[in-house]
């Protein structure tokens, strides 16, 4: 094989590739062009059980993170980690859409690195929204839910 039938690969696409990635909360991204595929993809904790449901609700994600960011009745995340709305598998909700809390309640535990971290609320009211999934990975100031 001569060195001129060798591809230069572009990396924009990459690149391009792995800026989704970050923006939408996915743990694998993949583009296939005809002749040219590729995956990006970063470590996760858990496997989602269906990867079209996954990918379908992230893919929602970064428009209602836009419309809620600068929200001032949103309460947002304090680190990166895994998000839990129960305490426990198969225990209640720390809380559920209606219900009221008090500025200090717990609504929520943030895992990062194996460490369990309740979420206060910072707010008092309702809970109007929740924005994230049980088990969802959130970055560092993303809006978790809407309290007024």
């Amino acid at each position: 094989m001569s060195d001129k039938s060798k591809k230069n690969i572009d990396p924009k696409p990459i690149e391009d590739l792995a800026k989704i990635l970050d923006e939408l909360n996915l743990t694998e991204v993949s583009y296939s062009d005809g002749n040219f595929s590729v995956t990006v993809a970063r470590g996760a904790r858990f496997q989602p059980v269906n990867n079209d449901i996954s990918i379908q609700n992230n893919s929602e994600i970064p428009t209602k993170e836009d419309d809620y960011k600068n929200d001032p009745r949103a309460v947002k995340s304090p680190m990166v980690g895994t998000v839990y709305l129960q305490p426990e598998p198969g225990a209640n909700k720390f809380v559920n859409t209606g219900d009221s809390v008090k500025s200090g309640q717990t609504i929520l535990i943030i895992e990062a690195m194996k460490t369990m971290n309740p979420i206060e609320s910072t707010l008092q009211g309702k809970v109007i929204k929740i924005l994230v999934e049980n088990e969802q990975a959130v970055e560092f100031g993303q809006p978790l839910m809407l309290i007024g």
